[in-house]
């Protein structure tokens, strides 16, 4: 029955996600050319956009804690192509993204409009410049979201994060928000085994998807290995407790003792 269900529930779910997200663009590419003013946009993108699409798309969020307002650096571990969706539907944030999203037509330039850094990460120069580019954002106020890992996996506890954006936090005090990510259905990770298609039917063929964020303690240092450290550290401990609340306190026993949760993996735009 799955195979018939889930496909025709997902490509409905597909049909909507896209409508409205056209419906978003145009509207953004509008304002953008009669105001421009970025954390307007950021605040539609947030309160109509996001949100419209998580109820489209069955993504029920419970969060525990709650998130700054204004100039920090979001540190989230990485799970799922549909990560930055949740995260933009929780806080106003200017999303790092990989710059092939920017080159998208329509898409591209609606998320110019709505604020996001964009990052060749085979480039040196464009990482470099990224770096500037988040530094310019926290000054001016806002709230900076990156996916220190990378790429999406279903690794446990989580994958090495990357320093850079730890580097420009330590350099300029800026303070750094970690923040927990996880579903309770380990099956909607994105783990680089198979297709997007794949990865998108078996995640919104469901009824429901549930997901969790938790926001931790606020850190500042002028050394970036701290920042890195705890941040990576408080976030390995809140998928420890989540995973132990769903899934009992010897999980990792049991998913040892037993063949691995299979989930389709793959890269993520953002």
């Amino acid at each position: 029955m799955k195979k018939i269900v889930y496909p025709l529930r997902a490509i409905f779910r597909l049909t909507g996600l896209f409508g409205l997200t056209f419906i978003y663009l145009i509207w953004m590419l509008i304002r953008n050319a009669i105001s421009g003013s970025v954390e307007e946009g950021m605040r539609f993108r947030k309160e109509v956009w996001a949100k419209h699409m998580m109820k489209i798309g069955g993504i029920r969020l419970t969060r525990v804690g709650t998130p700054p307002e204004h100039g920090h650096l979001f540190v989230v571990n990485h799970r799922s192509s549909i990560d930055p969706l949740i995260n933009l539907a929780d806080a106003l944030l200017f999303p790092v993204a990989k710059v092939e999203f920017g080159r998208w037509p329509v898409i591209g330039q609606g998320a110019w409009a709505t604020g996001i850094v964009f990052v060749d990460r085979s480039s040196l120069a464009s990482r470099s410049k990224t770096r500037i580019a988040i530094a310019e954002a926290l000054r001016k106020g806002y709230n900076v979201l990156i996916y220190p890992e990378g790429k999406t996996s279903n690794q446990y506890p989580t994958q090495l994060f990357k320093k850079g954006s730890f580097e420009v936090a330590a350099e300029f005090n800026f303070p750094v928000q970690p923040v927990a990510l996880e579903f309770k259905d380990r099956s909607d990770n994105w783990d680089h085994t198979c297709n997007f298609i794949q990865h998108f039917i078996r995640h919104f063929g469901k009824p429901v998807s549930e997901v969790e964020l938790r926001y931790g303690p606020v850190l500042r240092s002028a050394h970036y290995h701290i920042l890195l450290e705890k941040s990576q550290s408080w976030i390995n401990a809140q998928i420890e407790l989540m995973r132990s609340n769903w899934d009992g306190p010897r999980w990792k026993n049991h998913q040892n003792s037993q063949q691995k949760v299979q989930v389709c993996q793959g890269k993520s735009l953002i």
